[in-house]
Order: structure tokens, then sequence, then C-alpha cells
């Protein structure tokens, strides 16, 4: 390592100058087979291939990484499992969304069955109103009413000279 050169300042009491610290560096790998998934370890190929194509520096390293805990391998199996866990809960939803929109598809079908059912109901009572006003008034026509009284029952029709005027008390 090189000593820094002295500033130059215009009167060197003013100046000082102060020892620079090494800082560690660790160069990133520009082949992707040292990426990891969720932040678990690469599994053993995968690191021996990426060990083997990775360029060799001279640097020094920061620090050491600490030794693996007993409990590791049961985090690996966790972390290995999660992205298969959000597959299963992705297929999930999906399959829910589709059941849901599968069981609204139906019941609008089935209530405008119904709607239409109704519909054609209403019309047909609308039919047999207008069918029993127009008997009604063919029923209640006077010249009908008359007729009855005569042939049935042997009614004649007032001419003013034969009445009878019944007093009610």
């Amino acid at each position: 390592m090189s000593v820094p050169e002295a500033p130059r300042c215009a009167s060197q009491k003013k100046c000082r100058i102060q020892p620079v610290a090494e800082i560690a560096y660790i160069p990133r790998s520009r082949s992707g087979a040292e990426r990891t998934v969720l932040g678990a370890p690469p599994n053993s190929a995968r690191a021996a291939a990426a060990h083997a194509a990775a360029p060799v520096h001279d640097e020094p390293i920061a620090a050491k990484p600490k030794a693996p805990k007993k409990n590791a391998e049961s985090l690996d199996k966790v972390v290995g499992r999660i992205p298969t866990l959000y597959v299963i809960i992705f297929a999930a939803i999906v399959t829910l969304c589709a059941v849901l929109i599968i069981w609204n598809t139906l019941q609008v079908n089935r209530l405008t069955l119904e709607k239409a059912q109704l519909d054609s109901e209403i019309e047909q009572a609308r039919q047999r109103i207008i069918k029993l006003k127009a008997q009604e008034m063919q029923l209640s026509a006077s010249d009908r009413i008359r007729q009855i009284a005569k042939t049935k029952f042997g009614m004649v029709e007032s001419d003013g000279i034969n009445e009878v005027v019944v007093p009610t008390q």
C-alpha cells in the first residue's frame, strides 16, 4: 500500500496528514449461479459450479462467515418450502375465484330464468284481467239484461199506463 502524498498547503502548520484505513471489498460475481432464492444458501451442486466459475480476487475479506447453527437444516427446509407454499396458496386463491365466478354466473342465470317466468305470469294475468273486464261489460249490457228479463221471467216493458206505486212505510 502506498502512503498518500502530503497535501500542498500554504503553510505546513495548518495541514495535517491522517492515515487512511483499508476497506474490505468483495466484488459481486458476474455469473448468476451464486444467487440465492429468498436468502437461502445455494445448494451444494450450484455452489461448486459457481465457485469454479467465479473469478479469483486477491482482495482482503472483511469478516468471516459464522459457522452454521444446528437449526440451519430445518431453516433451509422451511425456506425451501416457502415458494411451494406460495404456489399452493396462489393456486387455491385462483381456484376459489374461479369457483366464485362460476357460482355467481349460475346464480345470475337462475335469477334471470325466475324473472322471465314471473314476467310471463304477470303478462298472462294482465291478459286474463282484460278478458274478464270485457266479459263483465258484455254481461252487464242493458240490452242483454232486457232480453233475459223478457224471455226467462216473462217481464214486459212498462208503457206508463199500468203502473202501480206501492207506498213504503
